[in-house]
């Protein structure tokens, strides 16, 4: 079989050096982190760092993570990288003793426990109900591999002498100050033998190195009956290999699945949903009950709620122009989006009720950020920096999320480059969202669509975290805040009357 791979239908997995540029915009490396813990002792950052080049491949990741979410599949791919570790782990105590026979043990324990892996996952798998095209072509080249001459006599080597490890018994005889050893059982548990405090279970148990005494029995035995030993290092020499490429590439690429599944299914715990995204062209795309992950993430920590939202881009509609008050939402609607874009893009299940998405080639970001006091340039000045590649390449066919472009520019200046952006970006055949205070954006380009992040009815203080399709508010969002603060004209004027006074 050739190079397989379970996240790419083409063969292993590239893996990405550095995370996009979008990563932190979206707060992905928050989720990163929390996901990573889920899987401790393998890196499955560079495997979410880059996207399926194909929808194809996409696909094929969704099939197979159905699949995994079966918990039959995942308890069987659980056990099967919990063998491959402990197989490891077996090959690492070989440079933790000295004695070439430990360590032709330690290498036979090896060998069993990998077979063990690989048999026991393939008998699973031809037993469960599995379906995507992934783990079914995994199962007939386990079953071919496994089938094969040079795996079974390794196997039967390798069982056969473990076997022979754990039967290994002795009797010593202690009598007149003379130790006598005999192979043969007694009554009794090696332990007891070895005194109160020993972690002794024989010499050839999963202890990495042995007692004193034990290696002085092991030396006169060896001489007296050296056909075991001989057999377990005959084993060593004819089998010095035994870790097939596509099994070790399986193990750890599996893990993308296992991991995000894991972090999953501690999100349903607390009460969040996540779906299956439709792929349907010939429907608007859309979703119910969208929410921020990454803020549901660190809210659930805290025991707070995070509030969901609706969308949809009906026929001709490209870009939201979001504006509101801030601390409205508006910001983490628009991670909500690209969220809901990357999760989709790589074949999981996305935080949102019901989704049905489109096919996008890439995921652009342009957030706002703070003045570069080091580079002697303006916030505008790095805006536009960080804005020129994004329109010089004229990507097709991306999904765009815009937060807060041209804050500190003149308000008419600010207008007329925000449209100038927008045309770009919609003739170059992309979607997305735009988050500003420019209200004007909203009427400015055909295909636009105006949304507000709300207010309480009635309460200009209260925010309800919920972005709808409407006009902007004609009103000033930072009189809310004035007033909260007591700076409005009359409260400081109030003030100053009161400090007149105390002045006299």
């Amino acid at each position: 079989m050739k190079d397989f791979s379970i996240l790419d239908l083409e063969g292993p997995w590239k893996e990405a050096v550095s995370a996009p540029d979008f990563w932190w915009d979206l707060n992905l490396d928050q989720l990163l982190e929390a996901i990573r813990k889920l899987v401790p002792g393998y890196d499955v950052g560079p495997y979410f760092y880059r996207f399926p080049e194909t929808a194809a491949c996409e696909e094929y990741r969704r099939q197979i993570y159905g699949d995994v979410k079966n918990p039959e599949v995942y308890e069987s791919l659980d056990r099967f990288c919990a063998l491959m570790r402990q197989t490891q782990e077996f090959l690492r105590n070989q440079f933790n003793v000295v004695s070439a026979l430990q360590k032709d043990a330690w290498y036979a324990a090896a060998v069993c426990c990998y077979c063990r892996a690989v048999e026991g996952l393939r008998e699973d798998l031809s037993g469960l109900p599995v379906a995507s095209r992934g783990l079914k072509a995994f199962e007939e080249y386990l079953k071919e591999y496994s089938a094969g001459k040079e795996f079974q006599d390794r196997r039967d080597a390798s069982f056969r002498i473990r076997q022979a490890m754990e039967d290994f018994q002795l009797v010593l005889v202690i009598e007149n100050n003379r130790l006598t050893v005999t192979p043969g059982r007694v009554e009794g548990a090696y332990e007891e033998f070895l005194g109160e405090g020993s972690s002794g279970n024989g010499p050839f148990g999963l202890e990495v190195r042995m007692s004193a005494l034990e290696e002085e029995i092991f030396n006169i035995y060896r001489k007296k009956y050296p056909e075991l030993f001989e057999e377990i290092g005959k084993f060593a020499r004819s089998f010095p290999t035994f870790l097939e490429e596509n099994v070790k590439r399986f193990e750890k690429e599996i893990q993308y699945y296992l991991a995000f599944y894991r972090f999953e299914k501690r999100m349903q715990e607390r009460g969040f949903v996540f779906c299956v995204p439709e792929r349907r062209e010939d429907r608007e795309m859309g979703a119910a009950g969208l929410y921020d992950l990454a803020l549901a993430h660190a809210n659930s920590l805290r025991g707070r709620p995070v509030v969901s939202n609706d969308f949809v881009y009906h026929e001709g509609e490209s870009f939201f122009v979001v504006s509101g008050p801030n601390q409205g939402g508006k910001t983490t609607f628009a991670r909500s989006l690209g969220q809901l874009v990357y999760f989709g893009k790589m074949g999981l299940d996305v935080p949102a009720g019901s989704a049905n998405l489109h096919e996008f080639s890439k995921l652009l970001t342009h957030f706002s950020m703070e003045e570069s006091m080091t580079g002697g340039r303006g916030r505008l000045m790095e805006e536009l920096k960080r804005l020129a590649p994004m329109m010089e390449n004229k990507v097709q066919g991306a999904f765009v999320i815009i937060n807060e472009l041209f804050t500190t520019a003149a308000h008419y200046d600010g207008s007329v480059m925000g449209a100038r952006v927008l045309r770009h970006f919609m003739g170059n055949r992309c979607r997305g969202v735009y988050v500003t205070h420019l209200k004007e954006l909203g009427n400015a380009v055909e295909g636009v669509v105006t949304m507000t992040a709300m207010l309480e009815e009635g309460d200009a203080h209260k925010r309800t975290y919920q972005i709808l399709r409407h006009e902007a508010l004609d009103v000033g969002y930072a009189e809310d805040i004035v007033e909260k603060y007591g700076l409005t004209y009359e409260a400081l004027r109030k003030r100053l009357e009161k400090e007149k006074e105390g002045w006299r």
